[in-house]
């Protein structure tokens, strides 16, 4: 009997012993299948991204010129780099932001041209996001959340945005997630993992050091949980490694506030509506994620991922506190960890909803209909967001003008450094001048920049802007000139000067301008020293050069003009004060004659005044023709005046008064 009772024992064993291996075997194999769905949503992304950056490129391409309107400053970057070596990099950018240039500049030196360097580094930089997002949550998440972000990667307007010509940041982007994944393993600061992480994080925060304090926040709060996996040690660590870029970037701040007196409000604040374009598809999965991250987190990246998402909101709401803040509150926005949260959020929803205590067939009824809405989020995540992206992924560079540079880059030699001039609308003139003085240097090579007029650069003197944005580029390029020794006229004239037609406006340059030049290719022009040595008046077209305003004034083309356009305003409303002001830069005290050219027509007479003070009124004859008054004998201290033009309120529009005013340009003459 004993040994009948052994026997069943030791088959009651082995059936075990076989149960047992079979369930291994069966976790073994639904593990393995679970790392080979990861592998194909991994690689199903990756093509995505890569083909959709691809389609961009189909309606656009042109010249072989990279998409982008910030891309031609790296290209630029790199060519100084790659010609004259990295001092001469960083004496022209400074110790910030300037590792995407320095990698470029060595690849550049080493005989790739910069415009493919542009045209496929950052599609392989962003095509590695679904990657490692995948590869953090898999440390700490597991398999199946992981495949759920990878899945929401390529619905992260981020990414496609990032890569249009945010460069820097996308580089930082992924040097920082790098970082993250070795760090949030490490056990002690001393760690080969450790160090490495720290350095992927000096490297990020001197390639984007916006980026990279930002996401560093996001690490020290987040480490303030006991759920961190690593000591806090290393969270202190990582923020003393991006101390020293902190310093450069506080160095390049305080010298922006010079140039714009004070302010950083270059542009206005975002509208609600474009956080919905941003966000994209998988706002509601999000959410979701938020919610569940911040109110039962189980994991240390859960908390990360609702700190940075709450750190992302704040800091987009700040800009409707105080317009200083917005260049960094749109950045937040466009890293909103869009994917982390919502592959979180959807492994929760999928962890739920079997253990909600409803009968089973409301939960089969519940379950099917939320897993179908979840997985067509999901899915038109995908093309959605890739279309919202389309109007950043063009190339800012018509043909003819990538013509004119590289003409000027193969048939003019300068022994001396060329300056080029670029002028617009006040509200225009700051973004539209770096644009042209980056594809100048990526096309053309080393150059000084000048923005605004040539009357005033005959000066050595800064153009008047009422714009905080031109006055900052306006001040960065000509802190340039004059530390090129640029600080007289005769030194000036020692430069050849060159206007591109489409790069400056007024344009067709006006006849004040015009003798000031020669042509010497279709829309090049080339200053002629002689002629520009004997400038002593300023002449300012008023419609390029308005400041504040009240009214509808607007620009026209009119025949009679000598400035294309003609800045005008035309009023029978109800009565209302109608005046326009123009900023004057006076380079020396004196006693000045300032004439006005404008339409005389039938309307109300206008007063002209200087800082406040009235120095004439100008009535109208009705001649229909245009007409120059002069006003003379006006003192002027050295810096900047207020020009104001304001129109009569008398007679009253109601007893056939008009508010009419047509304006050409101003000169100022030192009697």
């Amino acid at each position: 009997m004993c040994s009948n009772e052994q026997a069943d024992c030791r088959r009651s064993g082995t059936l075990e012993i076989i149960d047992s291996d079979r369930s291994r075997n069966t976790l073994s194999d639904g593990s393995n299948q679970e790392r080979i769905r990861l592998r194909l949503a991994i690689i199903a992304a990756t093509i995505f991204i890569v083909a959709g950056i691809a389609l961009f490129y189909v309606p656009v391409a042109h010249d072989g010129l990279p998409i982008g309107w910030d891309t031609p400053h790296y290209i630029g970057g790199a060519i100084v780099l790659a010609s004259e070596g990295p001092l001469a990099l960083l004496s022209l950018q400074g110790p910030y932001n300037f590792i995407y240039q320095l990698l470029e500049g060595g690849l550049v030196w080493i005989g790739v041209p910069g415009t493919s360097l542009e045209v496929f580094l950052p599609v392989i930089l962003a095509a590695s996001i679904p990657y490692l997002l995948s590869r953090l949550v898999l440390e700490h998440l597991g398999t199946r959340t992981a495949i759920l972000v990878t899945l929401a990667t390529p619905g992260w307007y981020a990414v496609y945005r990032l890569q249009a010509d945010l460069h820097a940041n996308l580089l930082a982007l992924t040097l920082f997630l790098s970082a993250l994944i070795l760090l949030s393993k490490a056990r002690s600061v001393r760690e080969p993992r450790c160090l490495y992480g720290l350095g992927l994080v000096a490297l990020a925060s001197i390639t984007h050091i916006e980026s990279t304090m930002f996401l560093m926040f996001v690490i020290l709060v987040s480490s303030l949980t006991p759920l961190r996996p690593y000591p806090l040690k290393i969270a202190l660590a990582v923020a003393s490694t991006t101390v020293p870029a902190a310093i450069f970037y506080t160095a390049h701040l305080v010298q922006l506030l010079g140039f714009s007196g004070g302010s950083l409000d270059v542009t206005s604040s975002q509208t609600f509506e474009s956080w919905l374009f941003i966000l994209g598809p998988l706002l509601p999965l999000t959410i979701v994620g938020l919610v569940w991250c911040s109110l039962r987190p189980r994991s240390w990246l859960e908390i990360f991922a609702a700190v940075w998402g709450f750190t992302s909101i704040i800091l987009g709401i700040s800009q409707y506190v105080s317009l200083q803040t917005v260049i960094f509150s749109q950045r937040g926005i466009l890293l909103m960890p869009g994917p982390l949260l919502a592959g979180i959020g959807v492994a929760r929803v999928g962890q739920i909803l079997p253990s909600l205590k409803v009968p089973r067939l409301r939960l089969r009824n519940a379950k099917i209909p939320t897993m179908v809405a979840i997985f067509t989020i999901l899915t038109l995540s995908w093309p959605v967001t890739w279309a919202t992206a389309v109007p950043n992924e063009k190339i800012f560079l018509t043909s003819t003008e990538y013509q004119q540079l590289e003409w000027i880059s193969a048939n003019l030699r300068f022994s001396s450094t060329p300056i080029f001039m670029f002028n617009d609308l006040n509200e225009f003139a700051s973004g539209l001048a770096q644009l042209y003085d980056n594809w100048a240097a990526a096309i053309v090579g080393p150059h000084l920049s000048y923005l605004g007029l040539i009357d005033y650069l005959a000066q050595v003197q800064e153009t008047p802007f009422s714009d905080t944005g031109a006055r900052e580029v306006s001040g960065e390029f000509m802190q340039k000139i004059v530390a090129a020794g640029i600080t007289s006229k005769t030194t000036l004239l020692q430069h050849p000067i060159i206007i591109i037609g489409e790069f400056y406006r007024p344009f067709p340059l006006p006849n004040y301008t015009l003798p000031l030049f020669t042509q010497v290719y279709p829309g090049v022009f080339l200053d002629n020293a002689s002629r520009l040595e004997s400038l002593s008046n300023v002449t300012l077209p008023l419609y390029i050069t308005f400041a504040a305003h009240s009214g509808a004034w607007y620009g026209v083309q009119r025949s009679w003009t000598k400035s294309v356009n003609a800045y005008e305003v035309y009023d029978d409303s109800v009565p209302m004060d109608i005046e326009a002001s123009f900023e004057l830069g006076i380079q020396s005290s004196g006693t000045y004659t300032m004439g006005l050219r404008y339409w005389d027509g039938s309307a109300n007479n206008l007063t002209i005044s200087v800082d406040g003070n009235t120095i004439g009124t100008i009535a109208y004859y009705n001649t229909k023709s245009p007409v120059v008054d002069n006003f003379t004998g006006i003192s002027f201290s050295k810096g900047i005046h207020l020009l104001k033009i304001a129109i009569n309120d008398a007679p009253p529009i109601l007893k056939g008064g008009l508010a009419y005013a047509s304006l050409d340009y101003l000169v100022l003459t030192r009697s």
